[in-house]
């Protein structure tokens, strides 16, 4: 992992994951992002009694995790460009 100065108007506690992990970074951000959907939906089926919660709640967390790590990606690209 990288640390470097941001630019203006960035914040300077962003911790950039090398380029090369970024295919297992992708599925990790996505199979954690339907655990903890999951999680939620499967806590809000138990407190108010509906079965569909949790089944809403996997491709919530599927898509959450999928734009999170592509968002990860373009703040990557846009550190400076060079692989490292």
């Amino acid at each position: 992992m990288t640390k470097k100065s941001p630019g203006p108007g960035k914040p300077d506690h962003v911790v950039v994951p090398s380029k090369s992990k970024d295919g297992k970074l992708d599925y990790t951000y996505i199979i954690g992002g339907i655990l903890l959907w999951g999680l939620i939906g499967w806590g809000l089926d138990f407190l108010l009694h509906q079965s569909w919660i949790v089944f809403a709640a996997l491709p919530v967390g599927a898509v959450c995790g999928y734009f999170l790590a592509r968002h990860h990606q373009s703040m990557a690209a846009d550190d400076d460009g060079t692989p490292q």
